[in-house]
């Protein structure tokens, strides 16, 4: 049986249950003779148990490093070595990215490392980069809808709408994204903080409805039982 801990999770970026794949304590102590110190290093190889990352954790105290405090029950004044935590990679920066992003690479990977700098680019205000990178994601999700890789951007949107995978104002909404990625592109166009979110979110809506919820409901037609065939009405009688 896998043993489990509590650790900071760096993907999570909180506290979680989290399985030890392997452990190695090093316990360890130095003297000249004169002066002394001693300590240990707990090292750990974790698995959160929710979101699965695999990260390093590294627990230790010193000597040389304490403090004093109340035992919790007794509340008597103690002396105790606090432990220094260190995980690698360490926790990651709140990110504008959608949760569902993180799985999207697991549908496709070049969709996923396309949008991975595009949030890149957007949470340290490069909106230039952005923007072309929002137009490069569209022609991706084209791409893997199957629309004809040899048409325009400005066709592929239409394409969308013909074959019933947008509306009228969906059209008009992509037509605005495909614009300013273009404006940037070739004129260096640049929205402000305000106008570039209207331009991720109208994407980011229809990335998860054509790719991640449309391809997780293709996955549902094997488990759906077919429809029982109807019986046949009774031939009326001649006469």
């Amino acid at each position: 049986m896998t043993s489990t801990f509590l650790a900071h999770c760096p993907r999570c970026d909180g506290e979680r249950t989290c399985n030890i794949l392997g452990a190695f304590e090093d316990v360890w102590d130095w003297t000249d003779g004169e002066h002394s110190l001693n300590g240990q290093d707990d090292h750990k190889l974790a698995q959160c148990a929710g979101c699965t990352t695999v990260f390093y954790h590294k627990s230790s105290w010193n000597s040389e490093n304490w403090q004093c405090g109340y035992h919790p029950v007794t509340r008597k004044e103690i002396i105790f070595n606090p432990r220094k935590i260190e995980t690698y990679p360490a926790p990651e920066k709140k990110s504008q990215k959608p949760d569902w992003v993180w799985g999207i690479g697991q549908i496709d990977p070049q969709l996923h490392t396309i949008l991975d700098e595009v949030y890149q680019a957007y949470e340290v205000g490069s909106f230039i980069l952005a923007s072309v990178g929002l137009r490069t994601a569209l022609d991706r999700t084209t791409e893997i809808l199957q629309i004809d890789p040899g048409l325009s951007l400005e066709k592929k949107v239409k394409e969308l709408q013909e074959q019933g995978y947008i509306g009228e104002t969906e059209a008009h909404t992509l037509s605005v994204v495909t614009d300013a990625g273009s404006a940037a592109a070739h004129r260096g166009w640049s929205p402000d903080q305000k106008a570039f979110a209207i331009l991720i979110t109208t994407l980011e809506q229809f990335i998860y409805r054509v790719v991640v919820t449309g391809k997780a409901a293709l996955s549902l037609t094997e488990g759906i039982p077919a429809r029982h065939p109807r019986p046949k009405k009774p031939a009326k009688p001649n006469g």
